[in-house]
């Protein structure tokens, strides 16, 4: 496979995963599974309203629907490596598919807000272990390229953002309700399971040994700082950027979760409303595409600050001034949102030259951050609940996003020399 000769047990040379199938069919089975991590997610802003008025649930209660992924996704950050460890990366983006059509599937079907709820678990325990383990593989199997099949991972996640925001409304009103349309979500899991059923024969046999070539990147840091970071305590610059991570999720979950019912309860109809979803999926892929090369090679301090206040700014403007200048505060937000990302899992990298000391303050900064940015959904549905609107809830989210930009600049100034 690749040219390789046999490698002592317990060690698998990068090329031997998935390394019966070429190159370019790895590539389309990467796409086809980052296209699945966040329509989950994505999908209940939409149809929120709907959801609360069939089943009985407050806005609260609601909210959490979106806290759970993120939630998942700050918990299970370490049950990916020792299951790609035993079985193979392949096999544990199969299982990870799986349990995100089940999830979709069975959330179609729940009667109860608990039922609802409990069916979103698999969905986010998915989303989680393809986080972790998607970088594992593109590392391995394209170590030259990787930067670029990671930007293109991430346009393909933000394609599935855009997806659900111009046809999950359309979609409801053509099947008769969410119910069917959250069914139908359930399909684009089970067809990249089916791609990733064909690269199984290829990928790490059981007990093999994840080995990450160089600096780390988001998710295969995990890899290296799994074991490393156990019994430990995080430092004040993990806590700093998990704080700063988490803010700026926050706002994502916020947005994606409540944004198409601030602008319905501002006289939108549900698909034009709908459509704040796909903004920020058109401006992550712009900004994924444009920020991080653009701060290749210099302090990204002040690039974060910057695209995360305008990122808040947007949301304010979503808050206090919904219908004026809408586009201007969702281009704002989209452009803002889709650049901070980026730019804070490109950071930990030009702190630290050894990949173990990546990895942990990455760890960190990704466990710490998703816990936080759960909170987000569930803040805004608290505060609607108790105000009777979202302009405020909102605009208060958009002043943390804010303060995620200055408090960046809290983090050490990176050095030439890496250490």
């Amino acid at each position: 496979m690749g040219g390789s000769g046999p490698h002592p047990a317990g060690h698998v040379h990068p090329g031997e995963r998935l390394g019966r199938l070429s190159d370019a069919r790895v590539l389309v089975a990467i796409l086809a599974a980052a296209f699945n991590l966040r329509i989950g997610i994505s999908v209940v802003g939409p149809a929120i309203e709907s959801i609360r008025l069939d089943i009985g649930m407050s806005s609260a209660l609601a909210g959490v629907l979106t806290m759970i992924p993120f939630a998942c996704m700050g918990l299970f950050a370490f049950l990916g490596p020792p299951l790609v460890r035993r079985w193979g990366s392949a096999t544990v983006v199969i299982l990870a598919l799986t349990l995100i059509a089940a999830g979709s599937a069975a959330r179609a079907g729940a009667e109860q807000p608990w039922l609802l709820l409990a069916c979103t678990v698999p969905i986010g325990l998915g989303v989680a272990l393809i986080g972790v383990t998607l970088p594992v593989v593109v590392k391995e199997r394209f170590p030259a390229r990787a930067g670029a099949v990671t930007g293109a991972y991430v346009a393909s996640l933000s394609i599935g953002i855009a997806a659900v925001g111009f046809g999950l409304v359309p979609l409801v009103e053509g099947l008769g309700g969410w119910r069917p349309a959250f069914l139908v979500t359930a399909i684009p899991a089970l067809a990249a399971a089916m791609l990733w059923l064909g690269a199984d024969s290829g990928s790490a046999r059981p007990g093999a040994r994840v080995t990450p070539a160089s600096r780390g990147l988001p998710g295969e840091i995990t890899v290296v700082a799994a074991r490393s970071i156990r019994g430990r305590l995080p430092g004040r610059t993990a806590v700093l950027l998990g704080v700063v991570f988490g803010l700026q999720s926050m706002c994502f979950a916020g947005m994606v979760s409540w944004g198409p019912t601030i602008y319905e309860e501002a006289g939108w109809s549900p698909g034009m409303a709908a459509w704040t979803t796909s903004s920020i999926g058109v401006g992550t892929i712009i900004s994924s595409l444009i920020f991080p090369p653009l701060t290749d090679g210099r302090d990204r301090r002040p690039w974060i600050a910057a695209v995360a206040i305008v990122m808040g700014l947007g949301l304010v403007g979503v808050g206090v001034a919904t219908t004026e200048a809408a586009w201007l505060w969702l281009s704002m937000f989209g452009l803002g949102s889709g650049a901070t990302l980026p730019l804070l899992l490109a950071f930990p990298l030009d702190l630290h030259r050894e990949p173990v000391r990546v990895g942990q303050l990455t760890a960190w900064m990704l466990g710490l951050g998703y816990l936080i940015a759960g909170l987000g959904p569930v803040l805004i549905g608290a505060l609607r609940d108790v105000l009777g609107g979202l302009e405020a809830p909102m605009a208060l989210l958009g002043l943390f996003g804010v303060a995620a930009g200055f408090l960046v600049m809290l983090a050490p100034k990176p050095s030439l020399e890496r250490t």
